[in-house]
């Protein structure tokens, strides 16, 4: 989409006019009226990311050819010299990052008037970044910055040329979102340029019934946050009562958009410094439908996600990251938790993240390499863990030598599960529950995704369900019309299962994957589309981890039948599988042919085996 010649004039007052209050209205006006800034990403374009690519959060080229890395993905050096000597050690795209939430010591350095750009709350002061509490920088704090003003846009853009000029191939941003998301925790923003944005939106939401059932009476001199003290809201109060709050739907609206529609703008301008395509990543854990708005503006998300190191068992909760990011179409580079790689540090478990690594390749998705890795708790605050090569880097290296069994495999699946990001705004239609319940059954599924005005161009419609058996929905699902006659249609065909707190497998009928093992397993079926000869790959992780030992506890003569339904072609024109199993040798071994499935007998999982089938 082309960019609105006003709200080119506003970039430019933003980036180069400094604190005029003209910038601020029309930048933040010109956003509103004017939505997507920047083109989004296409559905359908190839991936940045491969699902073979061994990712590093941080560069070290003494270690890319040790781990086979192909893809600096998050903070790279921003340094020409850098860039080329990972080029010349194998890695593809190096991303170089910006911190929209960390950077505060460099801020501090580029004005001496920064206060003017922190963030304020409901009582007007400033406050820092809760998990930096143990940073400073010639005396001062890790302050939170507005990334609506005028300064400190001033400033990221600045980085942005800096980072351009480096020769990086890539753009992360890190706390993409900003301003945002501290309305709902923290109870911000309401400096100058918020309240002056949020009139300038106003006036774009606001009737003249409206305006006048809140007792306004002049937009142009509107504050809403002394709107809300003259009614007599209390700093508790609004702590603690901010969603019931008039407008409090609205402001949170305008922040939100406000923090998409500058990284779009952002991605864009860079592209104008380059002179070319710039591959976007932001740190967003897709853990709702604030950290999802930016989805069609990224090509990948490289971000944290929870994968409860302390329960010392294979997580569930990546899988359903992975999962929705299937659904979204975007590739995922993930790392654990501050927290996640502190108690992996403190107990030394590196068994347990190999399993994590697993998962992720099994699921299409790519856990970052852990040769460093941040750590956080609240009493040690920010430190670091420096993976042992030695322990990681065969993994890796296997993930390398089995592109061919990873690249252009997606997932599949006769049962999807409904995401909604309308109900999911209104606290409603969570379907983490569903997919983990799913996962734990080894159910094969999709993700199906139902966008609105913060996530647009994620419609579901009947052509789409045409494609799937069933189609799950959370029980507890607040549909907006065009929704509920979606499923309405589904219901009619027999394919609508409403999702409760019970046992709900029973409703799918017969899984067409069958497992049969003296342990759990997860078994994921990955069908490669392209290419001449139809091809499936079958990943089976063991989820035996001794969290004692740190080792896993070996499956044997682990039976794997898959129906007809799920493979590219007729059983019958599969003859034998191989086996490529980490540790071990690649093994032939036979398949037995039934009526419309195939079975196969793995004699040992240890951590992670590939089944490939082949037709011919």
């Amino acid at each position: 989409m082309k960019l609105h010649p006003s709200a080119t004039a506003a970039i430019v007052s933003f980036a180069h006019a400094g604190l005029t209050r003209l910038g601020i209205i029309l930048g933040l006006l010109c956003m509103m009226n004017h939505g997507v800034l920047a083109r989004a990403e296409d559905h359908s374009n190839p991936r940045v990311i491969r699902h073979s690519d061994v990712v590093f959060m941080y560069d070290n080229a003494d270690l890319y050819e040790t781990y086979g890395c192909t893809v600096l993905g998050w903070a790279g050096t921003r340094s020409a010299e850098r860039i080329a000597l990972a080029h010349q050690r194998g890695v593809r795209l190096f991303a170089v990052s910006v911190g929209f939430r960390t950077e505060f010591a460099r801020m501090i350095d580029f004005t001496p008037d920064f206060l003017q750009a922190a963030c304020r709350n409901y009582t007007g002061e400033t406050f820092i970044v809760p998990w930096l509490w143990d940073h400073k920088h010639k005396g001062q704090p890790a302050w939170w910055f507005c990334t609506n003003h005028p300064l400190y846009r001033q400033y990221l853009m600045k980085r942005l040329e800096e980072t351009i000029a480096s020769g990086a191939d890539a753009l992360h941003i890190d706390d993409y979102t900003g301003t945002a998301s501290a309305v709902t925790w923290l109870d911000a923003c309401f400096c100058s340029a918020c309240m002056e944005g949020f009139r300038a939106y106003l006036k774009t939401k606001l009737s003249a019934e409206w305006q006048k059932e809140l007792g306004i009476t002049d937009l142009d001199s509107f504050d809403y946050r002394q709107f809300l003290m003259n009614r007599g809201i209390t700093p508790e109060q609004y702590h603690k009562e901010r969603p019931r709050l008039p407008l409090a739907a609205e402001f949170l609206d305008f922040q939100v958009k406000a923090a998409t529609d500058f990284v779009a703008e952002y991605r864009r301008k860079g592209e104008e410094l380059k002179g070319g395509p710039l591959p976007l990543a932001v740190n967003s854990g897709l853990t709702g439908p604030m950290s999802l708005a930016i989805t069609p503006h990224v090509s990948y998300f490289c971000c944290e996600v929870h994968h409860a190191a302390e329960s010392r068992k294979v997580p569930f909760h990546p899988i359903y990251v992975y999962k929705l990011a299937d659904g979204l179409n975007r590739p995922v580079t993930s790392t654990a938790s501050g927290g996640d790689w502190a108690y992996i540090m403190e107990n030394n478990l590196p068994g347990l993240v190999r399993t994590w690594a697993a998962l992720s390749y099994a699921f299409g998705h790519n856990l970052m390499a852990p040769h460093r890795q941040w750590c956080y708790t609240q009493k040690k605050g920010t430190h670091w863990y420096s993976g042992p090569t030695e322990e990681y880097a065969p993994l890796y290296r296997f993930v390398r030598e089995h592109a061919d069994v990873l690249d252009d495999f997606e997932g599949v699946g006769r049962i999807a599960v409904l995401y909604d990001n309308h109900s999911q705004r209104l606290g409603k239609g969570n379907i983490e529950r569903i997919t983990t319940s799913l996962a734990d059954a080894n159910w094969p599924f999709k993700v199906l995704v139902q966008g609105d005005d913060w996530l647009p161009g994620y419609t579901v419609n009947p052509k789409t369900l045409g494609q799937f058996d069933k189609l799950i929905v959370p029980e507890d699902l607040e549909p907006s019309p065009d929704v509920q006659a979606l499923l309405d249609h589904a219901k009619s065909q027999g394919k609508l299962v409403p999702w409760s707190a019970g046992d709900n497998l029973a409703l799918l009928g017969h899984n067409p994957v069958q497992v049969s093992c003296p342990g759990a397993v997860f078994v994921v079926p990955r069908v490669k589309a392209t290419g001449e000869h139809p091809a499936m790959a079958i990943h089976l992780v063991n989820r035996q981890y001794d969290g004692e030992k740190d080792r896993m506890i070996p499956l044997t003569n682990v039976s794997l039948t898959i129906d007809d339904s799920l493979l590219p072609e007729p059983a019958d024109g599969c003859r034998s599988a191989k086996l490529h199993s980490f540790g071990k040798e690649d093994v032939i071994v036979a398949i037995k042919l039934e009526a419309k499935r195939l079975t196969v007998t793995i004699p040992e999982i240890d951590l992670w085996t590939i089944v490939e089938l082949r037709w011919r």
